[in-house]
């Protein structure tokens, strides 16, 4: 119940890109603190989706508990800059095919099956959101979905994004890649899943 919907407007947005714009090449900028609660296993095994790739591939699931806005802001970029290079482009040698799978999803079954890397949990309103209209993946979700504040502010993102990358060359892109996946840097802080997270943050 800690899980906040997606707040940021364009200023936010703005002061992010700007970050990202002034950011020397080489050099690194902390974005603050990314707080992350364990999930336990009796929690992620019933989750259906995904814990074949938890255990699979020893993937260990989190909630977060704060950071939540800019890790957001992180993925839905990142899903700007795959939709602006096209299926058939490559960043820093990497297709892709590659980047999605490492920031945005894992399949298994040929495709069939998908774990999201990162997502809201399934009875937030931006759960399919998130996957229909920030993703443009196709879902079993047959109900029309809520739009709400939140959900309006993860397209309003993505379209902020997408609109200034779409006059980049594809050295800018690979430039601004490069700045938001290894050199724009959380301190991670993460509580096991017997701390209880409203007390810690009430002290």
């Amino acid at each position: 119940d800690y899980q906040r919907g997606y707040a940021w407007q364009d200023r936010h947005l703005k002061d992010f890109w700007n970050d990202l714009l002034q950011l020397e090449d080489g050099k690194n900028h902390y974005v603050g603190v990314l707080t992350l609660e364990d999930v336990s296993s009796e929690v992620y095994n019933n989750w259906v989706d995904d814990a074949w790739i938890i255990k699979s591939k020893n993937y260990e699931p989190h909630y977060i508990v704060d950071g939540q806005q800019r890790l957001t802001t992180s993925i839905i970029l990142i899903q700007s800059i795959l939709e602006t290079i096209g299926s058939e482009g490559e960043l820093n040698y990497t297709s892709y095919d590659d980047i999605r799978k490492k920031f945005i999803f894992e399949t298994k079954d040929k495709g069939i099956s998908r774990s999201y890397l990162f997502g809201y949990v399934s009875d937030n309103p931006s759960y399919e959101f998130l996957k229909r209209n920030i993703f443009n993946e196709n879902s079993d979700y047959q109900n029309e979905i809520q739009e709400t504040i939140y959900t309006n502010n993860l397209i309003n993102a993505k379209e902020f994004f997408i609109e200034r990358l779409k006059s980049f060359s594809n050295t800018q892109i690979e430039s601004i890649y490069t700045k938001i996946t290894q050199h724009f840097l959380f301190n991670i802080y993460s509580m096991g899943v017997d701390v209880d997270v409203h007390v810690s943050f009430e002290t």
